[in-house]
């Protein structure tokens, strides 16, 4: 990602909250995108005895991975998960996947949901340690909370090369206090005191100045609302560094609606952009439209419709020099009985741990590595 390669000066220009003119050197015309996963689940089902193989030889998962074409292992982090099914992502759990993922060469993006457990669109739940917290005190918590992670990743030798601060916040995060939507008013204050308060938690660690800062929003096919929602950030001071786009067709749109967002923001916004997560079907399954479902499938649910869904999109996103980079989200779904796993039918593997063609979409697009 070219952002990691500008020198600090250029980087503290970057970030400016008033962005009147792009930084010189930020985008080469020679743009090649860095290809990453949300590998959040992949410890716990290799430590249930999953295995993960490639043209029937069983192999590390980041091995996998790593030889088609995968660089950025994104992770998530929860605040006080109970643990059970997929809800593991505590701070030990998080620090000894991204030693695994390290050894295998992969750079770590730490996405923190400041939830006991899922946080997107539809839910952003407060840590019940967070709970009934008066704002002031709520702030200054996410503040504590988020520099306190960040060190002791720094103390386990896997401090994040980028940090996201919040999972699909476009109608806010740790609800009710920092809802951004109620009774129809916007409450952009309180959201983005959050935001500074996490941002500050990075920035405050030895070296977190360095590190890029990434907004996520679950909005790759709406022009309208990525743009209200990134203007709102920018006029209120959050200091950013990556626009993080969740693009699923289902929900999202079609490649067009994606095209025109990346167009617009790209010409507008100075930030590097990024289409944080994306998945599809390969089990022959796809969901039928209705209310929050689009009546949108820009190919067959099967493996080979997988597969070229992830080399058209990628074409795609190589149009545009601000997109940077693309994340599989949880391309390392198993089903293992029992564990309480859901395997979505959107993994890059089949049931039983074999590699679909899909894993190999990316490998030939991946020029330049890190």
């Amino acid at each position: 990602m070219k952002l990691f390669f500008m020198t600090i000066a250029a980087l503290l220009s970057f970030v400016s909250c008033n962005k009147a003119q792009e930084p010189e050197n930020v985008f080469p015309e020679n743009n090649h995108l860095v290809y990453g996963g949300d590998f959040s689940i992949m410890k716990k089902l290799e430590d249930l005895g999953g295995e993960y193989k490639l043209n029937g030889e069983a192999k590390e998962g980041f091995q996998i991975f790593k030889e088609n074409g995968y660089t950025w292992c994104r992770l998530r982090i929860f605040h006080t998960p109970n643990m059970e099914g997929p809800v593991c992502n505590d701070l030990e759990y998080t620090i000894a996947l991204a030693q695994k993922a390290r050894q295998f060469g992969f750079k770590i993006f730490l996405n923190f949901h400041y939830s006991d457990t899922w946080a997107d669109p539809g839910k952003q739940f407060v840590p019940k340690a967070w709970e009934n917290l008066e704002f002031t005190t709520l702030t200054d918590s996410v503040y504590q909370y988020t520099k306190n992670v960040m060190q002791a990743m720094k103390s386990a030798d896997v401090l994040p090369e980028m940090v996201q601060i919040g999972n699909e916040i476009n109608n806010g995060m740790i609800w009710p206090q920092g809802r951004l939507w109620v009774n129809n008013n916007a409450r952009w204050d309180e959201l983005t005191a959050l935001l500074k308060a996490g941002i500050s938690g990075v920035k405050e660690v030895e070296g977190g100045n360095e590190i890029p800062i990434m907004i996520h929003a679950a909005t790759g096919g709406d022009l309208v609302e990525s743009d209200n929602f990134y203007k709102n950030m920018l006029q209120r001071g959050v200091d950013f560094d990556v626009i993080g786009l969740s693009y699923y067709p289902w929900w999202h749109g079609t490649f067009e609606d994606l095209e025109k967002n990346l167009d617009f923001l790209s010409n507008k916004y100075t930030q590097e952009i990024s289409v944080v997560e994306t998945a599809y079907y390969a089990n022959n399954w796809y969901p039928e439209p209705a209310e929050w479902v689009l009546d949108v499938q820009p190919y067959p649910p099967s493996e080979q419709g997988q597969h070229d869904f992830l080399v058209d999109l990628a074409e795609r996103l190589k149009k545009y020099p601000k997109v940077t980079s693309v994340y599989y989200w949880k391309p390392d779904g198993l089903d293992i009985p029992g564990s309480g796993i859901p395997f979505l039918g959107r993994s890059l593997f089949d049931r039983n741990g074999n590699a679909f063609k899909g894993i190999s979409a990316w490998k030939t697009q991946n020029k330049s590595g890190f």
